[in-house]
């Protein structure tokens, strides 16, 4: 190994208070990456978290201050920013990348100022940089793009000069390699940067962490020691889409296995509006004693994988997800899966065999799959069988190996 063995992260955010799929995934590979004798530093902004350092499982995490180069934000709309999609700006950060020494790479996990400020230092520095994508830069759906751009709205961008002195074009034009999540993103990709290295590269699973944990636990701390769990886990906003799985929950007979169907709903807040208008619906539909919230629950804690060890059944309602970690956690539970046909999920979700595709946006579509797999314990059994194989044959170690070898590929 070379000593110049440093491997640099930069994600836009990191903190446990926000914690979601990309911070999953970072810490993850890092953890692999310490396993095989490398240094793994994580530099960011210190969007959501008040910590200026820590060190998570070995990983060395340093956050730095900064600021959205615009005028008229309020302070709304500066916690949309901070939670989803903002172009945060830290000169502080840039400092510290020009400053650490002996980095045999860096590794953006976003675009923006933050993924420009590596570009540029790698380029002085003539080291090798990639860029991994994790929220579906190419294909995000019009409607969530509006949400994102949604708090610029009535805004100046003052930050022109920023933007021609770190040039956020080049960053994918100029980088060592892409990595993305699914095929069809690949494709689009390689056709769009011909000269780039372009790889599929799937998310991971910690397969031990979900298939040992323990759902008898949970279910005697939660006093659900009887009911028919179904387990939903994902961000509370309207991508996640949870309100149209409340109402499929509405509809579902209350006979069989689902005479004590009870719905938990696990997630990071990230629209308190969005999760007062849920609790508004359940009341509504009288389901107060039936639907359980966990929110805002540290990824770390044995809750979140005893959880999935309790379910009877994982729904994900999201109308887009780029690859859906959380159904790789389920299936290590060895959980039979419903999620909808989008984004990376059509990848390697295969109807009837591994999952069963409802369409998220009809509440009769999810509550008929729901009922297909709660009277037919047959079909939950090779559900959970086929996907559990999948999560499985998934490791951190092998996705971590990928990563390995562009790390020490010779720098173009």
């Amino acid at each position: 190994m070379s000593p110049k063995n440093i491997i640099v992260h930069l994600p836009r955010r990191f903190s446990k208070e926000s914690w979601g799929g990309t911070e999953s995934v970072i810490l993850n590979l890092s953890v692999e990456l310490l396993r095989q004798g490398y240094r793994v530093m994580l530099l960011t902004s210190n969007l959501l978290s008040t910590k200026t350092s820590e060190t998570m499982q070995g990983l060395e995490i340093r956050r730095c201050k900064g600021f959205y180069p615009r005028w008229g934000l309020s302070t709304e709309a500066k916690k949309q920013l901070d939670s989803r999609g903002g172009n945060f700006f830290s000169l502080e950060l840039f400092r510290l990348l020009l400053r650490i020494r002996d980095i045999k790479a860096i590794h953006l996990h976003t675009g923006g100022f933050i993924g420009a400020m590596g570009r540029l230092v790698a380029r002085w520095r003539r080291i090798p940089y990639f860029i991994s994508l994790h929220g579906g830069q190419l294909d995000l759906p019009p409607e969530q793009m509006q949400q994102l751009l949604a708090p610029l709205q009535g805004t100046f961008n003052w930050g022109k000069i920023l933007e021609w002195l770190f040039r956020q074009d080049r960053i994918y034009r100029d980088a060592n390699a892409i990595f993305c999540l699914a095929e069809q993103e690949r494709l689009k990709l390689q056709a769009q940067y011909p000269d780039i290295k372009v790889v599929r590269l799937p998310n991971g699973v910690d397969y031990r962490r979900f298939s040992q944990a323990d759902g008898l636990r949970f279910r005697s701390r939660h006093g659900l020691t009887q009911e028919y769990l179904i387990l939903s886990v994902g961000g509370f906003y309207q991508q996640k889409n949870q309100l149209t799985l409340v109402e499929a929950f509405s509809r579902l007979p209350r006979t069989g296995n689902l005479a004590q169907a009870h719905l938990l709903l696990f997630g990071v807040v990230y629209d308190p509006t969005y999760v007062q208008c849920l609790r508004q619906r359940i009341a509504e539909l009288g389901l107060d004693d039936h639907v359980t919230f966990i929110c805002n629950l540290d990824y770390e804690s044995p809750d979140l994988a005893d959880a999935y060890a309790a379910a009877d059944l994982f729904v994900l309602p999201s109308r887009y997800e780029t690859f859906g970690i959380v159904i790789l956690e389920a299936w290590s539970a060895g959980k039979p899966v419903i999620a909808g046909r989008v984004g990376g999920i059509a990848d390697y979700g295969i109807d009837g065999q591994n999952l069963l595709f409802a369409d998220v946006e009809s509440p009769e579509s999810i509550a008929e799959n729901i009922q297909k797999i709660a009277s037919d314990p047959e079909l939950a059994a090779d559900l959970a069988r086929q996907g559990q194989e999948y999560a499985r044959q998934n490791s951190w170690e092998k996705i971590a190996a990928a990563l390995i070898d562009a790390y020490e590929q010779k720098p173009l």
